[in-house]
């Protein structure tokens, strides 16, 4: 089949085959030669629904011409000013590049890409190849550790291991909660739980979740290396992971705390800048700044010590509720469970939780639940009147709600009442466990409940109160409920009786703090090369440079705070990064994009988790020439240099944050600017001549550091100052 393409007819030649089709059909005759096939310029083929395709990109007189092409089963991508992007059938690739109207083809050849579409998105790729870029040098992040609190690590992934020598690690520490085999591990006298492994010990390590990858995936956004086309923000840095695996899968914030702080304090003991990087949220919480793990983190970060989080995956839910009340006028609360397809939200609440707050100092509330008929709009049942801690159980509200047997044999409504961490905030934490309705009906398969649970919240004082509540899981959302409710007296009916709930304080708890930087997740690409499946994967229901759906934001003027976030946005839509060989990924999945000579794998996740670790390697980068930048310049930078546009100022900008999307190219020049950098200017006067090595030799010669501008000095970008950097600022001098 492929020699019978180079029979060009009549038709074909009466123009030109473009060069690029031409090599390429060339090298698809030698492609059982495999060196020939590693090493040819030119992008394979892939299967997309059973046929073989070309990447290339085709020039066109106008857009008139696309219907022609799609005839002839090409996959049109993204239309620029007179080219398109494309997938050409194999078969027919000779054919529609000699079409009228066709101005050329050029095959899609091999690149250096970083993390997929995440290193050009965000331009940090123009950081990591600087000399290509007019930059003074390559920036990776050399010198800067970069520590990642996660779970589901492959230790022994090639995305760890240096590009220089493959047999060595770049995990330099190896941090472990739940094992206690390894080195203990102090701070300041007192022990940490678990242990940690160092230098040779971490060879041993295999990994700490078997079944989960998403450290794996984490820490190489951030940090990894560069195999084959992927790879994390900073290549150079060094890696220090925080295993926190459970066995009940749960995390526990102590010891992310623990674990951020033994990163900064590893980081202080070598001299070097760190940034941490942890992709979990809280949806209930404080959302003020104050609670405990927020009030850590603001004392582990500093100059030179940088904290990422990830904003959260619950936006587009109604999980946030606020109103403010009077004794005249109380909250009224919906709660809906959203468990599955075949039952309504008010039909089963198998583990509702909610958490709502009082911001007036030490005020607290009155509450009590009632049971919503949604046939005749009337409040069919009121508890008492409450104001400490209660269960009501399942035989307590055995006409309307009871337990479900098949799940177990307890349900019930329960208040937790509890004083903020500061002490100056009351909280109501609301479970409702395994009640089910006992009066529904099914429409198209669906069991619809007659009836609703709900809850009203009063103060216990005269005046106006702020109230914020929180669903604290996925499944449990504030309902809607837009018909006049009647008293269960019959003597009033109220049209709005209910607080709508909404996503527009939907970041997590810990995000929400000034000492940290959080991360929201736009749309990097859509599509992706399903190594097991063979063929090319797309989404269709996103779109490249806007917002995903479940990013976690705060409006400006929402929440106890007010702030508008997250900090910045990253990618984290169809992110390709390592994956774990003990995970799913090695299982035949269609999510699995790589797979090396190694059997470490590649692979795609979505979430703010993969948005994080973005932000994060590209802040190493920075701290490369400022190791002593802290969190208010790293945000000043980012509101300096984000990259704004259609997406960020139109109708999601309050999703966005107040500063848009990063733009590592941009933040890194003001950073530069901001130190007075100028590659081999020791002295700082300005140029960078002879005086600039006596300079340099002197601050050897005596250690005095007042004399050099270190930044300028560091020559290799290792992060230290020595006599390597006179001989590369000598070669400098004499490349001219």
């Amino acid at each position: 089949m492929l020699f019978s393409l180079f029979c060009v007819g009549d038709t074909l030649a009466q123009k030109v085959v473009p060069v690029s089709v031409r090599q390429f059909m060339e090298e698809q005759t030698w492609s059982g030669n495999s060196d020939i096939a590693r090493y040819s310029r030119y992008v394979s083929p892939r299967m997309v629904d059973g046929i073989e395709m070309v990447d290339a990109f085709i020039a066109i007189d106008n857009t008139s011409i696309l219907d022609a092409l799609q005839r002839q089963g090409v996959l049109v991508n993204c239309v620029f000013d007179g080219f398109v992007t494309a997938q050409i059938p194999l078969e027919r690739l000779y054919q529609i590049s000699t079409m009228k109207g066709v101005n050329d083809v050029e095959v899609s050849t091999k690149v250096q890409l970083c993390t997929d579409s995440t290193m050009s998105v965000t331009h940090a790729g123009q950081l990591i190849y600087g000399t290509q870029y007019d930059l003074p040098r390559n920036f990776d992040g050399t010198g800067v550790i970069v520590g990642i609190i996660d779970k589901g690590f492959d230790f022994q992934h090639r995305a760890f291991r240096s590009n220089d020598n493959v047999n060595r690690t770049r995990i330099v520490r190896v941090y472990n909660t739940q094992d206690n085999t390894g080195h203990p591990v102090y701070y300041k006298k007192s022990k940490l739980p678990g242990s940690v492994f160092m230098g040779n010990e971490i060879y041993s390590l295999t990994t700490d979740d078997n079944g989960g990858t998403h450290g794996t995936h984490t820490s190489s956004i951030a940090a990894g290396s560069h195999v084959n086309g992927y790879g994390g923000m900073a290549p150079g840095a060094d890696i220090v992971l925080c295993a926190v695996s459970r066995t009940d899968g749960g995390l526990s914030v102590i010891e992310l705390a623990n674990s951020a702080r033994y990163i900064a304090a590893y980081a202080d003991s070598v001299g070097k800048p760190c940034v941490i990087s942890l992709s979990i949220s809280v949806p209930g919480g404080q959302h003020d700044g104050n609670d405990y793990f927020s009030k850590a983190i603001a004392q582990i970060t500093g100059p030179g010590h940088i904290f990422v989080i990830a904003a959260g995956n619950t936006a587009g839910n109604d999980s946030y509720a606020y109103k403010q009340i009077t004794l005249d006028d109380p909250m009224n609360l919906l709660f809906y469970y959203n468990i599955s397809n075949d039952v309504d939200s008010t039909y089963e609440y198998r583990l509702f939780q909610s958490s709502i707050w009082m911001r007036n100092y030490w005020k607290r509330f009155n509450f009590k639940f009632h049971i919503l008929d949604k046939v005749t709009n009337t409040i069919a049942w009121e508890s008492d009147l409450y104001d400490d801690d209660v269960q009501l159980n399942a035989y307590d509200l055995r006409t309307y709600y009871n337990y479900s047997s098949s799940t177990d044999t307890v349900g019930y409504i329960r208040v937790t009442r509890k004083v903020s961490s500061d002490g100056k905030k009351s909280e109501l934490s609301v479970s409702i466990r395994n009640l089910s309705s006992q009066v529904y009906t099914v429409s198209n398969g669906v069991k619809m409940s007659r009836y609703a649970i709900g809850m009203t919240l009063y103060p216990q004082a005269e005046g106006t109160f702020d109230v914020d509540a929180w669903a604290n899981n996925s499944y449990s959302v504030f309902g809607t409920y837009d018909s006049p409710v009647t008293s269960i007296d019959g003597t009033s009916t109220q049209s709005g009786y209910y607080t709508h709930g909404s996503d527009v304080c939907s970041i997590g708890t810990y995000a929400v703090n000034d000492s940290i930087i959080s991360a929201g997740a736009f749309v990097g690409r859509n599509s992706y090369y399903s190594y097991f499946q063979n063929n090319v994967i797309t989404d269709k229901t996103v779109t490249i440079g806007d917002i995903t759906s479940f990013s976690s934001y705060q409006a400006a003027g929402c929440g106890p705070t007010g702030v508008a976030l997250p900090t910045i946005c990253a990618p984290g839509h169809t992110v390709v990064a390592a994956a774990s060989r003990y995970s799913y990924f090695a299982n035949n999945h269609i999510a699995t994009v790589m797979r090396t000579d190694d059997g470490s794998y590649w692979g795609v996740m979505t979430g703010t988790s993969m948005a994080a670790p973005t932000v994060a390697g590209i802040i190493a980068l920075w701290l490369q020439v400022n190791p002593k930048l802290c969190v208010r310049q790293v945000k000043n930078i980012l509101a300096q240099t984000a990259i704004h546009d259609g997406f960020t100022t139109g109708s999601h900008a309050a999703r966005f944050g107040p500063n848009g999307k990063i733009d590592a190219l941009a933040g890194m020049e003001l950073v530069m600017s901001q130190v007075g950098y100028l590659f081999g200017d020791v002295n700082g006067d300005g140029n960078v001549n002879i005086s600039d090595v006596t300079t340099l030799i002197d601050y050897l010669l005596s250690g005095n550091s007042t004399v050099i501008n270190t930044v300028n000095a560091d020559m290799d970008g290792d992060g230290i100052v020595n006599i390597a950097d006179v001989t590369e600022l000598i070669d400098v001098l004499l490349r001219g």
